[in-house]
C-alpha cells in the first residue's frame, strides 16, 4: 500500500511538473506581451472546473472566475499569474497554482513603405522582437532607388515620427541598443533624388 501511496505522490508530482515547465519556458523564452487577440489558457491546479480559454479583447481585460474583470494586456503571463493567484488567494482559494499559457498568438504587424522590395506589412514572429532593420529586410531591403538616410519610424501608439539613418541603425544594433518597432508601426524608407 505504502510503494503505491508513494507511486502516486510521483506520478503527481512529475505531472504537475510537466504543467508548469512548458508556461514556465514560455515566460522565460518569449519576449513578447500579450496582445489583442491572443488566445489564453488559464489553469489553476486541482481546480478543472476554472480551467478555461480566453481571448483577449480589444480593451485588453477579461474575466476571470470570481475575481471578475483583469487587464491582461502588455503584460507578461507571469505577471497575469501573479495578479490571478493574489486575487483567488484573497477570498477563494488557499494557495492557488495558477498557470497562464498563450495558447495562440494574433498575428501582429508594421507596414513598410517607400523605397522596398515588397512594401506592405510584415508579421512580428511571437518568439522575438524585431528592429527596423530586420522588418526592411522582410520586406525585400532596400531597392536602388533608396536613400538610406531617410528612414522614418511612426510608432503607432503615440503617433511619434523619429527619423534614422541606416549607419545610424548598424550603430545602435553594435551598441546593443536596436530599435524595436511595434505592432502597427510604420516605416518609411525615402527615394533618392538624382
Amino acid at each position: 500500500m505504502k510503494k503505491r501511496l508513494k507511486t502516486n505522490r510521483l506520478t503527481l508530482a512529475l505531472g504537475m511538473l510537466f504543467l508548469i515547465l512548458p508556461a514556465a519556458l514560455q515566460a522565460a523564452d518569449s519576449g513578447r506581451r500579450i496582445g489583442v487577440g491572443d488566445q489564453l489558457v488559464i489553469h489553476v491546479l486541482g481546480e478543472k472546473e476554472m480551467d478555461a480559454p480566453r481571448r483577449v479583447p480589444e480593451d485588453g481585460v477579461i474575466n476571470y472566475f470570481f475575481v471578475g474583470d483583469v487587464k491582461v494586456l502588455g503584460k507578461t503571463t507571469a505577471e497575469v499569474e501573479k495578479e490571478l493567484k493574489e486575487l483567488l488567494d484573497r477570498d477563494y482559494l488557499v494557495n492557488p497554482q495558477v498557470i497562464v499559457e498563450i495558447e495562440k498568438y494574433d498575428e501582429q504587424y508594421v507596414s513598410v513603405a517607400g523605397q522596398v522590395g515588397r512594401p506592405g506589412r510584415v508579421a512580428l514572429p511571437p518568439d522575438h522582437s524585431v528592429d527596423v532593420i530586420e522588418a526592411i529586410a522582410q520586406a525585400g531591403d532596400f531597392t536602388r532607388l533608396a536613400k538610406k538616410s531617410d528612414i522614418k519610424l511612426r510608432r503607432a501608439k503615440t503617433g511619434e515620427v523619429k527619423r534614422y539613418t541606416y549607419d545610424e541603425l548598424q550603430k545602435n544594433i553594435q551598441a546593443g541598443k536596436k530599435i524595436v518597432v511595434e505592432p502597427g508601426d510604420v516605416i518609411t524608407v525615402g527615394e533618392r533624388v538624382f
